[in-house]
């Protein structure tokens, strides 16, 4: 199911939500021979997590392996491919997990790596992020779009503000002006 930039995903165990957010913006560094020439990298970003509300919460929603409920909730970023080559092709994902989130048991405990059921979750997050990217390709589009709409806005903002400034400084010009013009009447 699709809502606008929001997706849910029947699985065995539960439900996942997705929701598309504003792509990350890095500058890099691209070597061109000997020479290391300054370029950016745009990483799409996705929100995933078994609760709609974006919680975090076994309550609001959960997948279940072996038989316990546990909740996923993680910021995801999708690697361009020669990084992902890099890093060994095993996943085109990165992520950077949100502040409540994770993997979580239904005590509310996060899931400690060494846990079985952390390979569990990671497989079942990973086959929904590409089954997603997969059905939805324009994600990718859509996150970069909402960094470039931010980016632009947040400088549109800004110079609006700068002429708003500069109108006010050249009034106090103006004022000067006058002044000296008096003073050669």
């Amino acid at each position: 199911m699709s809502n606008g930039h929001h997706f849910e995903y029947e699985i065995a165990g539960g439900k996942i939500y997705l929701r598309v957010l504003m792509a990350e913006r890095r500058k890099i560094e691209k070597w061109d021979g000997d020479v290391s020439l300054p370029a950016e990298e745009i990483l799409p970003r996705v929100h995933l997590g078994t609760d709609p509300e974006w919680k975090g919460e076994v309550a609001l929603g959960f997948v279940k392996v072996r038989g316990r409920k546990y909740s996923i909730e993680q910021i995801s970023k999708r690697l361009p491919e020669a990084q992902a080559r890099r890093r060994g092709g095993a996943s085109h994902w990165t992520y950077e997990t949100s502040y409540v989130g994770g993997y979580r048991n239904d005590r509310g405990r996060k899931v400690d790596y060494s846990a079985k059921a952390w390979g569990s979750l990671g497989e079942i997050e990973r086959e929904v992020l590409d089954r997603f990217h997969e059905e939805h390709s324009e994600w990718v589009k859509n996150s970069t779009r909402k960094l470039f709409e931010y980016k632009r806005d947040s400088l549109t903002r800004e110079a609006k503000s700068k002429r708003a400034e500069a109108d006010k400084d050249d009034a106090a010009a103006a004022k000067w002006q006058a002044r000296i013009d008096e003073l050669d009447a």
